[in-house]
């Protein structure tokens, strides 16, 4: 169990905080760790705040507009996103945060995210980025699960729209929601890729 004889003195909360605290090293699990943040130079240039785009199979026929972050904290670049869907028709709202980790390797954004809550599951998104010719769009894919179709795993292409290190967050959470694939809210880029 990984512990020390000191553990046993600590107050319950905190015993039961280090019994169930991952031990790296002991598994492949720190195998995992260490492939973030890969090449931490190229990953700063796309570091600030993205209007995230993926087509879903809980909302038919449209784009899903979600927002998300790059942010370097210790080393390491932590990916969050929120997700803002409302369905007037069912009465269905839902707010949801991811939390996650980014990692930079052969040209490509490998992000790794998982649904901060008690319905918690994994999502990963791979994007290529574009420098020489732009840095506004960063296409890929997406992979997760579908909240209202069974929880089927499903994937989906993904384009992430750079909007700056400092934007107006709630104009940037406005945004967020499904939206028909004709909107006029949709940049053109968006709606042809």
């Amino acid at each position: 169990f990984d512990l020390d004889a000191a553990d046993f003195g600590l107050a319950p909360k905190q015993f039961r905080e280090r019994l169930h605290k991952p031990v790296l090293g002991s598994n492949g699990g720190s195998e995992l760790l260490k492939a973030f943040p890969g090449n931490l130079a190229a990953l700063r240039r796309h570091i600030g705040y993205f209007q995230t785009y993926y087509r879903s199979p809980s909302w038919p026929g449209m784009v899903v507009c979600s927002c998300s972050r790059l942010i370097e904290q210790g080393g390491l670049v932590q990916a969050k996103s929120m997700e803002r869907l409302r369905d007037l028709g069912s009465g269905i709202q839902q707010f949801s945060k991811y939390l996650g980790l980014a990692a930079f390797y052969r040209n490509r954004i490998f992000i790794t995210q998982r649904v901060v809550g008690p319905n918690a599951m994994l999502s990963q998104t791979i994007l290529l980025p574009f420098d020489e010719y732009q840095r506004v769009y960063l296409r890929g894919t997406t992979m997760g699960i579908s909240w209202r179709r069974e929880n089927l795993p499903y994937a989906s292409r993904m384009i992430w729209r750079h909007v700056g290190t400092e934007p107006d967050l709630r104009e940037l959470l406005a945004r967020c929601g499904p939206v028909p694939l004709s909107s006029r809210q949709l940049p053109p880029t968006v709606r042809s890729f």
